[in-house]
């Protein structure tokens, strides 16, 4: 099924065409009575004026084309950042946990992740229950392609207003990045970027159900730090730029933890958000894969997963399995104005996907942890020996509602 959706300006547009047209018969009339069987050089003109129509009557259908790619959660627990310290330079970098993805994230136009976590350099680092992350992870994802981010998750009041509204205008002050759900201001909070690739414009709103009980005094007193969810304010969101896009995303954190199936809430509101017309929902939080699925029109995916984790060390063995394998979504964003008709078709086609992996490994020389983020199209034995059940495995959770999706295939060869 295609998401198809037509745009048709009627009035002023069926005004217009009748002024058009009476102008073009007026011009006929006026061609046909001045031409005369004797009147060759003027016939000629005519018709070498018709065979040499401009280029932008000829095309009447015009097609455009932009591709997305989503991942899930950056979500860097304290073994992380401590792993990717260095002290001589008292700085982070995180860029070899990305070593595998930068590659295929580089090939899509629109490339979405989930910033799991604040970032608030003022203050010391800190990890679960209470998130506060180096800003450098921020930059390295941007170094590696990332210019699509949600904001508004759980965590995003660890730090209280200060750490929320710090952590807002480090994503603002970085050019042609869209990371929305998190605001510094009342003016930040009504302003709606627009972005633009190939032609296709688009934006996106993001949201969170939980705050994980904290923040409330802070939001009570500025609301508009943070997006919580909300049927009349994501209404009224939607309102303020529908219209004004070709595409519009939602990104929500919502559902269980650890739960790989989609809750009656989450259900009820992709259903709401696909009754007001909104294209793509990408859903996070449960830090492991989801189904994904079609409502209508509307492409949603429940749960990308963790993109970035250290839940190999979790303390259940469920945690440690369901929380090292995410994905990768993608998709085209097909748009084709028909000028004849004077309609915009936008359709959400070659909906696929590819799983992947955080991988832990020990360094007995450093003495740490190193990381590194797999898709599984490049998986290995020496990365994990039973990636094929596991492959197996959660493929059919992420196609248990629909399994017209296109999974990446496994490497035909692992060494």
């Amino acid at each position: 099924m295609a998401r198809l959706k037509k745009k048709v300006k009627k009035n002023l547009t069926i005004f217009l065409i009748i002024i058009l047209c009476g102008f073009l018969l007026f011009k006929v009339g006026t061609l046909i009575g001045n031409i005369t069987p004797s009147d060759n050089n003027s016939n000629k003109e005519i018709l070498n004026n018709k065979n040499n129509k401009p280029k932008e009557e000829e095309e009447k259908i015009k097609t455009y084309t932009a591709s997305l790619i989503a991942t899930g959660d950056g979500l860097i627990h304290k073994p992380i950042y401590q792993t990717y310290y260095d002290s001589t330079t008292n700085s982070y970098d995180f860029s070899s946990i990305l070593s595998l993805t930068k590659d295929k994230i580089k090939d899509y136009d629109i490339r979405y992740y989930n910033q799991e976590t604040i970032f608030d350099d003022s203050k010391p680092y800190s990890s679960y229950p209470v998130f506060n992350t180096p800003s450098a992870f921020g930059e390295n994802m941007i170094d590696a392609g990332f210019n699509l981010v949600s904001l508004a998750t759980n965590h995003s009041m660890d730090g209280g207003a200060t750490s929320a509204k710090t952590s807002a205008t480090f994503w603002r002050n970085k050019k042609d990045i869209l990371a929305t759900g998190m605001f510094y201001d009342n003016s930040d909070r009504e302003t709606y970027p627009i972005m633009e690739k190939n032609g296709i414009t688009y934006t996106m709103l993001s949201y969170t159900t939980s705050t994980n009980g904290l923040g409330a005094s802070a939001l009570s007193k500025e609301p508009f730090i943070l997006n919580t969810y909300n049927e009349e304010r994501v209404k009224k969101d939607i309102e303020a730029v529908r219209d004004k896009v070709d595409v519009l995303i939602v990104a929500i954190h919502w559902g269980v933890e650890y739960n790989q199936d989609a809750t009656a809430e989450q259900k009820n509101i992709a259903k709401f958000l696909a009754d007001n017309d909104v294209d793509i929902v990408l859903g996070t939080h449960s830090h492991c894969i989801e189904p994904w699925e079609r409502i209508d029109d509307t492409v949603v995916f429940y749960s990308l997963g963790n993109f970035v984790s250290n839940q190999m060390a979790a303390e259940t063995p469920k945690i440690r399995k369901v929380g090292v394998v995410g994905m990768f979504a993608t998709l085209n964003i097909v748009k084709t104005v028909d000028k004849e008709n004077n309609t915009t078709t936008i359709e959400i086609k070659d909906i696929g996907a590819d799983l992947n992996y955080s991988y832990r490994t020990h360094n007995n020389t450093t003495g740490k942890n190193e990381y590194l983020v797999i898709p599984f199209s490049k998986m290995e034995e020496k990365y994990l020996k039973d990636y094929q059940s596991v492959y197996d495995e959660f493929s059919k959770v992420l196609t248990k509602y629909d399994d017209s999706i296109k999974i990446e295939p496994l490497p035909t060869t692992a060494n």
